[in-house]
C-alpha cells in the first residue's frame, strides 16, 4: 500500500511539473526549435514538441500546418489529413491549407480523394492555378491523361494568361496522344514437337472523351498454316471510377476461334485498389468455350500490381489459370517495365490447345514467367518495347511430360 502511494505522489509531482512547463512555454521559440528538429531529421521529437505547443495554443494555425507537413514527410498521411481537416474546417478560403492537403492525398496514392478535394477547393477559389494543376496531376496519376488535359483547358478558358497553367498544359501535351498506330512481332520457339510459331499484329487506337477504341489485325503462322483475325476493343467510361472493356473478333482461319467476344467491368476502390469481373467467349467449330475472369489490383504511386485468374468449364472439368503482374509506369501508360508469372493456359495469348484439329484443350498444366520493357524513343509519343517469356508446358500427346516454350516479342507505338 505504501509503494502504491509513493508511485501516485511521484506521478502527481511529474504531472504538475509537466503542466507547469506547458503553461510557461513560449510558442514562437518552441516553433523555431521544432522546425530545426524536423529539418535535422528528428521528426518524432519535432512532432512531440509541436503537439505540446498545440495543447496550450490550439489556434496557432501555422504550427498545426507545420505539424501536418511533418506527418506527411514521415509518411503518416492519415495523421496529416486529420490536421489539414481541422484547418480547412476553420478557414476553407486559405489556399495555403488546400494545397498541402491535396498534395498529401497524392503522396498517399489516393488520386480519387485528391481529385475530390481539388474540386471542392476550386469551387471556393476558382482563380488559383495551383488547384487546377493539382487536380490534373491527380488525374494523371490515375492514368486519366485526357481528363487532366480537360481540367487544364477548362481553367485556361477562364484565365488564358496564367503562365503556370500554360506550362503544365505543355507538359501534359508531351505525354497525351489521341491516336496511335502500333506494330508488333513475336515468336514461340519450342524445345520439341513443334516448329516455331510467328505472330504479327497491326493496330490503330483512338482516345475519345467517352473512352478508347482499338482496331486490330492479327496474322499468325502456326502449325505451318497462316491465318488472320480482325478484332475491335473498346474501353468505355461508364461512371466515376467505373469503366468497361468490350471485345469482338472474327476469323475464317482454323488456327483462330471463328468468333470471340469479351466483356468486363472495372471499378476503382478506396486505397488505390481496382477490381474487375468479366467473361470471354471463343467459338471453335460449332461450340463456344466460355472463360470467366476478373482481376484484383492495387496502385502504388506509379506502380500497379494485379492478379488475373481464368476459370473454364469443359467436359474435362474446371480448368484454372492465373497470372500475377507487377508493372512500373514511366511517363505514360505505354511506357513501363513489367514482370509476371503464373500457371495454367492463358486463353488471351493464342496458345489455346495443341491438337491437330485445333480443338480447345484447357486441362493441361503450364507454368510461365515473362519480363517486358517499353520505353520512349525520341519523345513520349513514340515507344519501343521488347519482351521475353519462358513457359513450361505439359504435352497434349504425353500428359505428365513437359517441354519448354521460349518466346520473344518486339513492338513499336507511334502516337499523334
Amino acid at each position: 500500500m505504501q509503494r502504491i502511494l509513493k508511485i501516485w505522489v511521484l506521478g502527481l509531482c511529474f504531472s504538475s511539473t509537466g503542466m507547469a512547463q506547458i503553461r510557461s512555454i513560449d510558442p514562437d521559440s518552441a516553433f523555431v526549435e521544432a522546425r530545426k528538429l524536423a529539418f535535422d531529421g528528428k521528426r518524432k521529437e519535432s512532432i512531440a514538441l509541436l503537439k505540446t505547443v498545440l495543447f496550450k495554443y490550439p489556434n496557432y494555425d501555422e504550427i498545426r500546418l507545420f505539424l501536418a507537413s511533418v506527418y506527411s514527410w514521415d509518411e503518416r498521411y492519415k495523421s496529416a489529413k486529420a490536421e489539414y481537416q481541422i484547418l480547412i474546417n476553420k478557414d476553407n478560403t486559405n489556399i495555403d491549407f488546400w494545397v498541402p492537403y491535396i498534395k498529401n492525398e497524392i503522396y498517399d496514392d489516393e488520386p480519387l480523394s485528391a481529385i475530390e478535394l481539388a474540386k471542392k477547393a476550386m469551387q471556393i477559389l476558382p482563380d488559383k492555378s495551383q488547384l487546377a494543376i493539382l487536380k490534373a496531376t491527380a488525374e494523371k496519376n490515375n492514368n486519366e491523361l485526357q481528363k487532366a488535359m480537360q481540367s487544364i483547358n477548362t481553367f485556361l478558358e477562364k484565365y488564358p494568361d496564367d503562365k503556370e497553367a500554360i506550362a503544365y498544359k505543355e507538359n501534359i501535351k508531351e505525354n497525351l496522344v489521341s491516336n496511335h498506330i502500333s506494330v508488333s512481332y513475336s515468336a514461340d520457339i519450342y524445345s520439341e514437337i513443334y516448329d516455331p510459331m510467328h505472330y504479327y499484329t497491326v493496330q490503330y487506337g483512338k482516345l475519345t472523351s467517352r473512352g478508347s477504341i482499338i482496331a486490330r489485325y492479327n496474322l499468325n503462322n502456326k502449325f505451318k498454316t497462316y491465318g488472320s483475325q480482325f478484332e475491335i476493343d473498346a474501353y468505355p467510361s461508364i461512371a466515376k471510377g467505373l469503366y468497361g472493356y468490350l471485345n469482338l473478333g472474327y476469323a475464317k482461319s482454323s488456327i483462330f476461334p471463328s468468333w470471340r467476344f469479351g466483356a468486363q467491368v472495372y471499378k476503382s476502390l478506396p486505397s488505390s485498389f481496382e477490381v474487375s469481373a468479366g467473361i470471354r467467349s471463343l467459338k471453335f467449330g460449332d461450340d463456344f468455350t466460355h472463360i470467366y475472369t476478373g482481376s484484383v489490383g492495387k496502385y502504388f504511386g506509379s506502380s500497379f500490381a494485379f492478379v488475373v485468374p481464368y476459370f473454364i468449364n469443359s467436359a474435362e472439368g474446371w480448368s484454372k489459370s492465373s497470372t500475377f503482374t507487377y508493372r512500373k509506369y514511366r511517363a505514360n501508360a505505354d511506357q513501363f517495365f513489367a514482370i509476371s508469372g503464373g500457371f495454367g493456359f492463358s486463353p488471351e495469348i493464342n496458345r489455346f490447345g495443341f491438337d491437330n484439329a485445333y480443338e480447345p484443350i484447357v486441362s493441361l498444366k503450364s507454368q510461365k514467367f515473362d519480363i517486358s520493357n517499353n520505353f520512349k524513343l525520341i519523345n513520349n509519343k513514340n515507344v519501343i518495347g521488347a519482351a521475353l517469356s519462358f513457359v513450361r508446358q505439359e504435352s497434349v500427346f504425353d500428359p505428365g511430360k513437359y517441354f519448354w516454350i521460349f518466346s520473344f516479342r518486339i513492338n513499336s507505338i507511334v502516337g499523334f
